[in-house]
């Protein structure tokens, strides 16, 4: 059980620095000013930014469903 909660954290930690680096990459900048692009009406940084928000967002809300914080 010790074993499966150490690899759960692991996972955790790992989704959450996959979040926040998509979010800080600068190379985003680059691929954003080619033709003006837009997402669903809205324009492509600020998608970009929104999806990779709720990305994080759930896998908290999935860390906080796991007891991810707590040791037992």
């Amino acid at each position: 059980m010790k074993k499966k909660r150490n690899k759960m954290k692991i996972i955790i930690w790992m989704l959450i620095g996959l979040g926040f680096a998509a979010i800080e990459f600068p190379g985003i900048f680059i691929f954003g000013k080619k033709a003006y692009p837009f997402v669903l009406g809205v324009p492509f940084l600020y998608a970009y930014i929104l999806f990779w928000w709720f990305y994080i967002c759930l896998v908290m809300i999935f860390a906080y469903r796991n007891n991810w914080g707590r040791s037992r």
